[in-house]
């Protein structure tokens, strides 16, 4: 509950700073004594540049396969309900 509970303040601070994270993985969370960390925001977006679903690249992927949001695997618009799909995965690892 309190890794539930700390990343759940996390993803809502991140989207409320007009981001979106793309990455979230068991890897990229700190659990620290404070609570849970998240970290690396390499491939994070502003949720203003996030007009349509592509990439610089066509056909590129940008995630990690295990725990992206099938809406990113497609390739469709990414919006902060990927996170909370990765969110899912990463306490379902837990």
């Amino acid at each position: 509950r309190i890794l539930a509970a700390g990343l759940a303040h996390a993803l809502q601070d991140i989207h409320a700073a007009g981001l979106i994270h793309r990455d979230l993985k068991p890897s990229n969370v700190l659990v620290t004594i404070d609570g849970p960390r998240v970290i690396d925001f390499g491939i994070a977006r502003a949720l203003e540049t996030v007009t349509d679903g592509g990439l610089t690249r066509t056909g590129a992927l940008v995630g990690s396969p295990g725990f992206m949001a099938p809406e990113q695997v497609r390739g469709d618009r990414v919006t902060p309900a990927c996170d909370i799909f990765c969110f899912g995965s990463v306490l379902s690892y837990a």
